[in-house]
């Protein structure tokens, strides 16, 4: 059974399903669970089908429960957007304001852990890779095979309509219209990524993967 007293914040449900999933996928035994805060910081269990959930969020919940919360271990799950470095300067920010002290200057390539005396065990993953911008979507960009047909013609499909003057999405957010294209593709069109894990259509079995799920068991479970 998963422990309350070990936490992971992400950021909304998409990342939440993600994870869940690659963990069954992994067999990663079950001492953490993964929430999203509400817009208080807090985790609001009657509020869990609505909560949209958002990087703010996150960073709230984690100064509030760095400096006030009685728990073994906590990790948190974020966007890099369009600036990994700010985010990173934004957690190191929380750590320090709460007592952590020798923080690397960048993240760790293999997703930063913290382990300070007298201090809570945190951790923390900046997708996609803690190395670059990007998002959710952009790591699980890494997930479809090689040499995939579908994957090829979706990220075209993308690149011909991107700057047509009809066309609302933004453009720094093109691994998210890739990866939508490329799941409504599927024998099952449509499916959210955690199911889209499930089905397979997204595989785990890669380097990426791999290194995010060793993060999780180095933070949660080891």
């Amino acid at each position: 059974m998963a422990t309350e007293n070990r936490i992971l914040f992400v950021e909304g449900t998409d990342d939440q399903h993600t994870i869940w999933s690659i963990c069954e996928s992994f067999k990663v035994e079950e001492t953490f669970v993964v929430e999203i805060p509400d817009s208080k910081g807090k985790i609001n269990k009657s509020a869990r089908p609505h909560e949209k959930g958002g990087i703010d969020n996150v960073l709230k919940a984690t100064q509030g429960f760095l400096a006030t919360q009685n728990i073994e271990r906590l990790g948190i799950v974020i966007d890099a957007d369009e600036n990994l470095n700010s985010r990173w300067q934004k957690v190191k920010a929380i750590l320090e304001k709460v007592g952590y002290t020798d923080l690397p200057k960048q993240p760790d390539s293999d997703g930063t852990i913290i382990n300070q005396a007298d201090k809570m065990i945190f951790g923390v993953w900046i997708m996609p890779d803690n190395k670059q911008r990007g998002f959710l979507e952009t790591f699980l960009t890494f997930l479809v095979k090689e040499n995939n047909k579908s994957w090829e013609q979706a990220k075209n499909c993308v690149d011909s309509l991107e700057h047509k003057p009809f066309i609302k999405e933004n453009t720094n957010h093109t691994e998210k219209a890739q990866i939508h294209t490329f799941l409504a593709w599927q024998e099952e069109p449509g499916k959210p990524f955690g199911q889209a894990i499930t089905a397979k259509y997204l595989q785990t079995d890669n380097p990426n993967c791999e290194k995010f799920v060793d993060w999780l068991k180095r933070l949660f479970v080891d």
